[in-house]
């Protein structure tokens, strides 16, 4: 954890099908983790693990509209998150305000399926693109 307050978490990897992902990470050594469909997100939701790599979360559509539905649009995929954990998300989104940076929030805080039931929320920073906060750390109590 350094100063904002929020330890780095996974990448967003949206797709309009996940198989391609999935047999290039495989092939990158990574190992499936939990797969998901989060109906307040309403998108599919795959992690994969590796030993000495960041974690990828791949996020594809189930069904129309989907918030990612733009972001796929006209590309087969497309890393579009950086997430981070953050035990203190109101004050993490404060400390990036004091940095100077501007946080416009995208969705506010619902409960994750992968993530236990830990609410996400997303937000757009300047200069940096989307993030998605994790309020606490998953597996924690």
């Amino acid at each position: 954890m350094h100063n904002l307050g929020m330890r780095f978490h996974h990448f967003g990897l949206a797709v309009h099908t996940p198989e391609d992902a999935f047999r290039y990470l495989a092939a990158l050594g990574y190992t499936e983790g939990a797969v998901e469909y989060d109906p307040l997100q309403r998108v599919n939701v795959a992690m994969r693990h590796h030993a000495h790599m960041p974690d990828v979360e791949v996020i594809w559509p189930q069904e129309k509209p989907s918030p990612i539905d733009n972001i796929i649009k006209g590309r087969d995929s497309m890393i579009y998150h950086l997430c981070y954990c953050a035990p203190d998300a109101e004050a993490t989104l404060r400390s990036l305000e004091q940095a100077g940076l501007q946080v416009h929030t995208v969705s506010e805080p619902k409960p994750a399926v992968l993530f236990g039931g830990l609410p996400v929320s997303f937000h757009l920073v300047s200069g940096i693109g989307v993030i998605e906060l994790i309020h606490g750390t998953p597996g924690s109590p």
